[in-house]
């Protein structure tokens, strides 16, 4: 056999006549391996040593014809399927007849036409190539088949394919059997309920799972999957063919977890605390929940759900935990939580396990829920027992000790200081001789609550007696000096808020509190040394009158009084007006002066003249940013209106500063629309210059401001460019009229290629914008110079004027 021929089908041609065989082989040759035979005894012997795919089988030969050759073939265990396709000129029907009774696959009368033979040559060998596949699906699936005539209430297996059942391929006889016959008595309503169903169209497949009599006598659970073949003219089935398997290791699997689930259920019942079972995809499928039971939420309707819908939010989220924890780590898991439901608490202890089945693969999970609500709260009671006051509910001096020794260890590492302060009640004990302890503990219990709404973030409140509280306040400051006067500002505002009257059955009680002041720099030596510092503190201020603050340290006391003292003074400046405004005037590239920026001073009554680096930062962080801001914008909008009424001024623009604050207050834009209306002024010569630090928080609402002001006509200038975050990405975005180069950058130029490459930058960003550049700082005629040539054509700084009265502004003009 050539390398080219190898692989291909193999035909037998047998025949008497050589020319026949000559005939057939040379149709046949091109495309199959071709062996020839002559008489029936040495085509049973070639096709014993070669076995073909097809054999071309003439009838009529003499000693043994093509019929009796066919017959001994289909007796011979390895050729019993060979494909066989008669040849022959008797063509006669009962010739034909029996050949097909025989099995034949075809049959061909001569003379032989070539196209057909070719054609039904190739449709027998497609058959065979199927019916193997077929074969061979089976064998591998170990399936068998069946056929079902329904009239005659009998069932027909094939003998071939009987693998299920225990016989070898054509060991089973008889094959034609009633299904009472193989099919045990239990299972008979089973397996007629299911034809029943098939047969009145309530299900699509005819597919029983039964026992069938195996070659043992003993019977073997088989899946059945058949459908009807043959239906008569109403369109009920006549007869049905399908495959039966044997499902016997997957049905004693089932079985045996029934026993187990059986089991289980019986031991779950016994136990007092609710047991949830799981399936792999989680859905709920057994439940107990023993009687008294406080957890209402298990209920009935919880089978069948999936429990991340079912239970509430917290245990479906430790069970998505515990159940990836478990296929982790193939361990049970254990886990508390808390759970707030039908207004109470509880607590309960989950134990989750995993029911494993035969290849160790969690089947399901076990979630046992023991309510321990009882236990936690007797823990809880003897916890606030040891920890807490029992009047005021605040933690006590003993759970202080401990978050202060924390305090003073992070203070330690980190270097941020804190603070302790110790609030005496004055003269509470006087009190309590004149009204027992109804009223005082009523009393005790209101400054507690105040206490603790005057605090936030991480500071604690505690008890350290009767009338005695201490409060400790962490993370305040890098320095010492501000954390001082924060820890000023919060004694204020606890002596505000302990002096405002408690009212008991309409009468009203007053108290006053003594504050001692410790602070936390990272250097204290211990809690015990910082409680006496504090107490020394109290004690001073109690020394001094009461309802004061005192420091331990007189320093900072002294630092601390200063603040608060600047603090008043400028609220006391407000109302006196000691502040008034300079103007700083802004040119052109010609020297022309086009406006001015705004500036505030303040005219202290005992220090003298104050620049904004003396009051602006204590104004912010105190809130009176906001109306000192108005008092400048109204100073500024009043210098305006003026400037508009002359002729030679009437062309010049004004520049006001506006805090992030005072920008970020509720109604600012309605305020300074009310303040352009009644002073009269032309809102198109008023502009406002706001930080880049303004546009990183809250950046909707105040792009939203921004636009109202333009609609009002003022201007918008982003001052200080380029030394903040802004970001370039939503800055085209923004209603600004004017970039301002910050004077950081202006002072090197151009001397420093860094400050150089800025300033280029900001300009050609101003230029693709469309938005006017002004440059502030300008002190010498090089950067003037410099500026010019970079396009600049705006400009403010001493190298022009220092910020000036209006009468020396005017003289300038």
């Amino acid at each position: 056999m050539s390398e080219e021929a190898r692989g291909r089908p193999q035909i037998l041609i047998v025949d008497d006549v050589p020319t026949n065989v000559f005939v057939l082989g040379n149709a046949l040759s091109d495309s199959y391996d071709v062996r020839f035979a002559t008489s029936g005894p040495e085509a049973l012997e070639l096709a014993t040593r070669y076995p073909p795919d097809v054999i071309l089988l003439d009838v009529m030969m003499p000693g043994m014809s093509g019929h009796d050759v066919h017959r001994r073939l289909r007796q011979d265990p390895v050729l019993h399927d060979v494909a066989v396709i008669f040849v022959t000129a008797d063509a006669s029907l009962d010739s034909e007849l029996e050949g097909f009774m025989c099995g034949a696959e075809d049959y061909i009368t001569k003379p032989v036409v070539v196209p057909i033979l070719l054609a039904r040559v190739k449709n027998v060998l497609e058959r065979s190539r199927r019916r193997k596949d077929l074969e061979l699906c089976l064998s591998g699936a170990e399936q068998g088949l069946w056929e079902w005539q329904i009239n005659a209430e009998t069932v027909k297996f094939n003998a071939n394919w009987a693998i299920p059942l225990g016989y070898a391929r054509g060991e089973m006889s008889p094959c034609v059997l009633t299904w009472q016959h193989i099919v045990h008595p239990d299972d008979w309503p089973t397996l007629f309920a299911a034809r029943d169903a098939y047969f009145s169209g309530k299900s699509r497949l005819f597919d029983p799972e039964i026992r069938m009599r195996h070659k043992s006598d003993a019977f073997v659970w088989m899946q059945l999957h058949g459908k009807a073949v043959d239906v008569d003219e109403q369109q009920r089935p006549l007869r049905l063919m399908g495959t039966y398997m044997n499902i016997g290791r997957r049905k004693h699997a089932e079985i045996e977890l029934r026993k187990r689930e059986t089991q289980l259920a019986t031991m779950i019942a016994s136990l007092q605390d609710a047991v949830l079972v799981l399936d792999q995809a989680g859905r709920i499928t057994m439940r107990h929940v023993p009687e008294n039971s406080a957890l209402s939420f298990l209920t009935p309707a919880l089978l069948g759900q999936l429990y991340a819908a079912a239970l509430p939010g917290a245990i479906a989220q430790l069970l998505d935990q515990a159940i990836a924890d478990i296929r982790a780590s193939r361990q049970s898991v254990q886990v508390e939580c808390e759970l707030a439901a039908d207004d109470c608490r509880h607590y309960l202890h989950l134990t989750v396990n995993a029911l494993a089945g035969s290849d160790q693969d969690p089947t399901g999970y076990l979630v046992v829920m023991q309510d321990i609500t009882p236990r936690k709260m007797a823990e809880e009671e003897i916890r606030t027992l040891a920890f807490f006051d029992a009047l005021t509910k605040l933690p006590n001096k003993r759970m202080l000790r401990d978050r202060l020794r924390l305090a003073l260890g992070m203070s330690g590492r980190n270097g941020r200081c804190g603070a302790v302060l110790f609030v005496d009640l004055d003269n509470f004990r006087r009190l309590e001789q004149t009204h027992g302890h109804a009223v005082p503990d009523h009393i005790l219990m209101e400054i507690a609550r105040r206490l603790e709404r005057c605090m936030q973030g991480s500071s604690v409140v505690a008890c350290a007696g009767r009338d005695q509280f201490l409060v400790l306040l962490e993370d305040l400051s890098d320095t010492e000096i501000d954390a001082a006067n924060t820890v000023s500002r919060v004694g204020e505002k606890i002596q505000t808020a302990i002096n405002q009257a408690v009212v008991i059955a309409d009468q009203e009680y007053r108290v006053t509190a003594s504050i001692g002041a410790a602070m936390i720099n990272g250097q204290s030596h211990s809690e015990d040394m910082l409680l006496q510092q504090v107490q020394l503190a109290k004690d001073s201020a109690k020394s001094a009158g009461g309802n004061t603050l005192k420091f331990f340290d007189p320093e900072m006391q002294a630092s601390a009084q200063n603040y608060v003292a600047l603090e008043q003074a400028i609220y006391k400046g407000l109302q006196r007006e000691e502040f008034f405004l300079v103007y700083q005037p802004q040119l052109d590239s010609d020297g022309r002066i086009i406006g001015a920026e705004a500036l505030v001073r303040w005219q202290h009554p005992e220090q003298g003249l104050l620049g904004p680096g003396h009051f602006i930062a204590l104004a912010e962080e105190t809130g009176l940013i906001v109306p000192l801001g108005l008092y400048v914008l109204k100073a500024a909008c009043h210098q305006l209106c003026r400037w508009q009424l002359n002729a030679a001024t009437a062309h010049l623009t004004v520049s006001v500063n506006v805090s992030s604050r005072q920008f970020e207050k509720p109604g600012f834009v309605d305020d300074v629309e009310l303040l352009v209306q009644s002073s009269g002024i032309n809102p198109r010569q008023l502009k406002f210059e706001i930080t880049e630090s303004l546009l990183l928080e809250n950046t909707e609402s105040i792009v939203g401001k921004m636009r109202r002001l333009r609609e009002i006509g003022i201007s918008l200038s982003l001052d200080d460019f380029g030394t903040g975050y802004a970001s370039l990405a939503y800055l085209k975005n923004l209603p600004l009229d004017q970039l301002k180069i910050d004077q950081s950058f202006v002072r090197n130029a151009p001397q420093s290629s860094v400050d150089v490459a800025i300033i280029r930058s900001i300009m050609s960003l101003g230029k693709s914008l469309g938005i006017a550049v002004i440059a502030e700082g300008v002190e010498t005629e090089a950067q003037w110079r410099f500026l010019i040539g970079e396009g600049c054509t705006l400009f403010q700084g001493f190298h022009f004027s220092r910020p000036c009265g209006v009468r020396e502004f005017e003289a300038q003009l």
